[in-house]
């Protein structure tokens, strides 16, 4: 699905008002060869957020959330536990235990953004030497 809200906008840098050739807001949802079902979206009109690129999955006994302003936390929920502890709970993924953070400042401080690239490039190149393979990593 795509939407143009505004058929016709005033040109940035002429003045000119012209008809509009891009989409305001699309959906879409596709279906993995495991089954899985994962939906699409994107809009020029959400306002509130100037980058709020997010990825959410939901399983049957847990939940894991990211999110691009917060790229140092993991939203989990499981469904094993009871009670008050029963709900989300953002998770700091940057103490000494992560696997990255041996590369960087002391435990506790972030890394960033920025930071995935660098680690991205470092892993496609011990993957090429051939001494490892990595790809996403789900713990169970």
């Amino acid at each position: 699905m795509t939407e143009t809200f505004v058929k016709q906008r005033k040109h940035n840098l002429t003045g000119q008002v012209e008809p509009v050739k891009i989409d305001d807001a699309s959906a879409f949802l596709c279906r993995f060869p495991n089954g899985s079902l994962r939906c699409f979206e994107a809009t020029r009109y959400a306002r509130g957020h100037k980058a709020l690129f997010t990825l959410e999955i939901n399983g049957e006994r847990a939940s894991a959330a990211w999110t691009y302003t917060t790229c140092t936390a993991q939203i989990t929920s499981n469904i094993a536990m009871r009670g008050k502890l029963r709900g989300w709970k953002s998770v700091h993924i940057t103490d000494s235990d992560h696997p990255y953070m041996k590369n960087w400042w002391v435990p506790g401080l972030q890394i960033g953004y920025e930071h995935t690239f660098i680690h991205q490039v470092a892993d496609f190149l011990v993957a090429l030497d051939g001494q490892s393979h990595r790809g996403p990593d789900f713990p169970r």
